[in-house]
């Protein structure tokens, strides 16, 4: 698919944009965007670094292995999935990733950020600061700010699944969330759009009726508005309902994501949201997308439903890299991994089914374009706080300790938006480590 088709199949199609009237405009087809391009996946409710990428000792804060294992330079908590103590349906096993499955086959490629200290237990706060580098409010996402930066005049710059995604009218943003819905929306006259024979709604000559009585309906409102901001939408409007004819011959992707049983569901819609993702970037229209996967809160039953997430993050992710090769974009995305803190020191309580409350230090994982992978930088000590790191060497034991400003200061280098107007407006306090992420 080109990015002329993924364009208008977007203006149709119910990837409904959404920004401040300030930031509102109706736009030609924008030049091609060639890269860089960012994912921002986000592991919503606190994941547990403990169980995945900074494992600790068996004990208060480790109930499922005994000690770490190791792929290349990263150590990770070696736990195998075992489909009657996740609650699954042995079916859904070969879905998922087991930890070592993921970093054996990734840790040349990952960057590990361990020891974050977010500073806060609150939810919204906590993914505010992992995803826009600052806990309190008034700050764009990652995402939107390097939209902003590098393609300005795309309506398409930044698409969201969820998560963290405030703009600040800096660009406008786009929901991609389910393939299905937007089928439907992309094709309101038929019954079942996944069925090339669905029967439709109406007649295709009743169809061309309504269209030209909607436009000819707005066209009337469009000459008697006399406020900006309503000419403005209605401008939309009509820009959204043009060039049915090409986007009924369209398939957004062609072989959506379709996975057997209702356990699966949120991992399929993960994947689902990865597969959007890389063709609005194949399309040469989007600059970042949020990709989100929830179930992470985990106060109770946390062995079992920690781990069981995990798992399907680690399977969304490891799709995402897939469809990133497949679609010819290898060494041009850079993907970046977290939530919104962490979980622990310990349990809640002493039975199996003990949850982990909230955590305030935390991973990030990275990998992916100008990422110098196989590293861990930062940790944690025996009882989950954070231990500083060394501002030159970045060896952990003294110096600054790492927080979200630190990586996103090392992230607008990274994307060189550090300089641009836009960012300016935006200014963050961390300490500056040039070699955070490029080693």
């Amino acid at each position: 698919m080109d990015r002329r088709s993924f364009l208008k199949i977007a203006a149709m199609s119910g990837l409904a944009v959404a920004a401040p009237f300030g930031a509102r405009r109706v736009l030609a087809e924008p030049e091609p965007y060639e890269g860089p391009y960012f994912v921002l996946v986000n592991a919503s409710g606190g994941w547990d670094p403990v169980y995945l990428c900074d494992p600790k000792q068996q004990g208060p804060l480790n109930r499922l292995y005994s000690a770490a294992a190791t792929a290349g330079n990263i150590p990770y908590a070696p736990i195998g999935l075992d489909a009657a103590a996740l609650g699954l349906d042995p079916a859904a096993l070969p879905y998922l990733r087991a930890n070592a499955q993921f970093f054996e086959k990734y840790a040349g490629q990952l960057l590990v950020l361990n020891g974050v200290d977010m500073a806060t237990n609150n939810h919204d706060a906590g993914t505010r600061a992992t995803w826009s580098g600052r806990l309190p409010e008034g700050f764009p996402s990652f995402g939107a700010l390097v939209a902003a930066a590098r393609a300005p005049e795309s309506s398409l710059a930044y698409v969201s699944a969820g998560g963290y995604d405030a703009t600040q009218g800096l660009v406008p943003l786009t929901r991609m969330t389910s393939i299905d819905a937007i089928k439907r929306i992309a094709y309101p006259n038929t019954a079942d759009p996944n069925n090339p024979e669905s029967e439709t709604f109406h007649s295709a000559s009743t169809m061309d009726r309504i269209r030209k009585a909607q436009d000819e309906r707005l066209q009337a409102r469009l000459a008697a508005a006399g406020l900006p901001r309503a000419r403005a939408s209605m401008n939309e409007l009509f820009l959204a309902r043009g060039g049915d004819a090409l986007l009924r011959q369209l398939v957004l992707p062609d072989t959506p994501v379709q996975l057997p049983g209702y356990q699966l569901y949120d991992l399929q819609q993960l994947q689902q949201q990865a597969q959007l993702a890389v063709a609005a970037f194949k399309a040469k229209m989007a600059v970042a997308a949020n990709l989100n996967l929830g179930g992470f809160d985990t106060h109770g039953n946390h062995d079992t439903d920690q781990v069981r997430q995990l798992a399907k993050l680690l399977a969304g992710v490891d799709f995402l890299m897939t469809e990133i090769d497949n679609a010819g974009l290898a060494g041009q995305v850079t993907v970046i991994i977290g939530s919104d803190f962490a979980r622990g020191p310990g349990y809640n309580g002493d039975n199996q089914y003990a949850g982990k409350d909230h955590w305030p230090v935390t991973s990030v994982m990275m990998m992916g374009k100008g990422i110098a992978g196989n590293r861990v930088v930062g940790a944690t000590d025996d009882e989950q706080f954070a231990v500083p790191v060394d501002p030159g060497s970045l060896a952990a034991g003294s110096g600054v300790t790492l927080k979200p400003e630190t990586i996103h200061l090392a992230l607008r280098k990274l994307a060189g938006v550090d300089a641009s107007e836009v960012v300016a407006g935006f200014p963050l306090a961390g300490d500056d480590l040039p070699r955070l992420l490029s080693g």
